[in-house]
């Protein structure tokens, strides 16, 4: 059993870390503000830090294993607050770094992000490529990459980053505000309005991955304490899907789930086109074992249930 430090553990991809982790390990979840005691159970037994306490090295706690760390400031406000999301995605990540470091912290686990890459994802893309980050949001994780790879280089540390494609499933929480996400947004769409609305042809192709994916290739992580062979990992699903599919599967579930025929509605000039594919390559992760489900219907499924028991039809 590891004791573990999960940053953004109440989050859209940290609370579902932080219940499925919570099963087999001792975990604490940091956060900048008071947690209610309801929203704490549905995380499991988990106890809450201060997240000013890990950001120096007096205050730091002394008993972590690992750290999961996954705070940062969401690709919407990166663009509003660019000098907080240097602040917050690169500054903070840096200090926690170092006082993991300080505190004999075992290994340090970092989610960073596809989009580093560049944008529009297409093509193959492997660890191997050069970043051209043009996002904010992109912009400031590829920094905090460059802290966490210099300390693993030095051997200061035991780390990973992991670059993860578009996650989509259910949160822990209704109040996890990520319902911007495609596949969630639409889900809550489907269940709200009953139709579901794309701004575009729905014709680029995106890297989707399972959060039940993103669970167990964490959970395995924890169970096994070699030394990775690398330090980055592309984690996504490795199949390239079109937006307008995406929207298609969850129709079809919507049907079996909610009991009624959604329709699907693109915008008025949309015309179907040739949009380049996308293969976003998770070789690496398979070469060490790790396994890539892929149950799309049956994250669906549960997607939609969950907005069908939180968000009332219009």
């Amino acid at each position: 059993m590891s004791r573990i430090l999960i940053t953004g553990g109440f989050g859209f991809i940290g609370g579902r870390l932080t219940r499925r982790l919570a099963e087999e390990h001792e975990v604490w979840v940091s956060s900048r503000n008071a947690v209610p005691d309801i929203i704490l159970r549905l995380h499991g037994n988990v106890r809450r830090i201060d997240h000013a306490l890990l950001l120096s090295p007096n205050t730091f706690p002394a008993f972590i294993d690992t750290v999961i760390h996954l705070a940062a400031l969401n690709e919407i406000d990166s663009v509003k607050f660019p000098a907080e999301a240097i602040r917050v995605n690169v500054d903070e990540t840096r200090m926690i770094l170092e006082n993991s470091i300080g505190q004999g912290v075992g290994r340090f686990i970092y989610f960073s992000t596809a989009h580093i890459y560049g944008s529009p994802l297409q093509g193959i893309i492997t660890e191997e490529m050069l970043p051209v980050p043009t996002h904010p949001y992109a912009i400031t994780h590829r920094a905090a990459e460059d802290y966490i790879i210099a300390a693993i280089l030095q051997k200061k540390i035991r780390g990973t980053i992991l670059r993860l494609s578009n996650a989509f499933g259910a949160p822990v929480s209704a109040s996890v505000n990520r319902w911007t996400l495609l596949a969630n947004e639409l889900c809550r769409q489907a269940v709200e309005q009953g139709r579901l609305t794309l701004k575009s042809n729905g014709c680029q192709y995106r890297d989707f991955i399972c959060l039940s994916d993103v669970e167990e290739v964490i959970a395995r992580m924890m169970r096994t304490f070699k030394e990775n062979r690398y330090i980055l990992y592309n984690l996504g699903s490795g199949i390239g899907m079109r937006v307008v599919d995406m929207a298609d599967a969850i129709i079809q579930n919507a049907v079996s789930v909610l009991r009624k025929n959604i329709a699907l509605e693109l915008p008025a000039d949309a015309a179907p086109s040739k949009e380049p594919e996308l293969v976003y390559s998770i070789n690496r992760l398979l070469s060490e074992g790790y396994n890539i489900q892929h149950d799309i219907n049956l994250e669906l499924e549960k997607l939609l249930q969950f907005c069908k028991e939180n968000f009332p039809a219009n």
